[in-house]
């Protein structure tokens, strides 16, 4: 019996409240034409458990700018999951398109990709690898977004496995839509026996790790939630500081 560690990328190895949360809430005002709260912009994106931030940005726009109810956006969210945004496009007639969001979300993003830093540091992943546990990534960023950053931080070696939002040709199949995890862990060769755990910060992370609880039958699985910067969801086990979760990897 074996360790099998799979780890969200955002808010849990890497601080992205200087450029992911930038970006949608600068993709957000460019399209409402007002000043938007960082705050909350965050809150939106976490409490509808929209994983993909260019999507994320789709429907705060369409709640602001556009009128459309917020349980709508919160039904569509469960029912289409990592297209939600296509949905809203198609479901209002709404008058922008989610490429124009998506882009206009890439030109802010190029713009303060630098000011990332990090959660975990390297020499984690390097004491899990030294005790033989398995580990991989799954993300809802691009590959290319993510090979940088990882490159940056000297964590591209790492990872025995490392699963990306392009990695599944599916849209609907993507994080957070359980399959995604089942398909991570079946790449790194899991057993049933397998301790696993599943690392996030969201809403959607923690559906995720559910989901694939009760679709596979699998229940050697811990879903721990990192909530670094403001109280959110619990987990089966729950780190408030980044030193908090260190300190149990390197325990683990």
């Amino acid at each position: 019996m074996g360790k099998i560690l799979v780890f969200d990328v955002d808010g849990v190895i890497i601080d992205v409240s200087k450029t992911y949360h930038l970006a949608i809430q600068k993709t957000v005002e460019r399209y409402v034409g007002e000043s938007v709260p960082l705050e909350e912009v965050k809150n939106y994106k976490f409490r509808w458990g929209i994983n993909n931030d260019y999507y994320a940005s789709y429907a705060i726009i369409a709640l602001k700018k556009y009128g459309v109810p917020e349980e709508e956006i919160k039904k569509l969210s469960l029912e289409c999951k990592n297209a939600v945004a296509f949905c809203l496009e198609k479901r209002f007639n709404l008058p922008i398109t989610v490429d124009e969001v998506t882009q206009t979300f890439i030109d802010y993003f190029e713009g303060v990709k630098d000011n990332e830093e990090l959660f975990l540091e390297p020499f984690v992943f390097e004491w899990l690898k030294r005790k033989k546990y398995k580990l991989a990534v799954l993300t809802g960023r691009p590959k290319g977004d993510l090979e940088y950053s990882f490159k940056k931080f000297n964590l591209l070696d790492k990872f025995d496995v490392i699963v990306c939002d392009d990695t599944i040709e599916d849209v609907a199949l993507r994080k957070p839509n359980p399959y995604a995890l089942y398909y991570t862990l079946k790449l790194l060769g899991a057993k049933p026996k397998d301790d696993k755990y599943y690392l996030g910060d969201t809403v959607a992370d923690k559906w995720m790790a559910q989901g694939y609880k009760n679709r596979y039958g699998d229940t050697n699985l811990t879903y721990i939630q990192c909530n670094f910067s403001e109280k959110r969801e619990e987990g089966d086990i729950t780190f408030y500081t980044p030193k908090e979760l260190k300190n149990f990897l390197l325990q683990l």
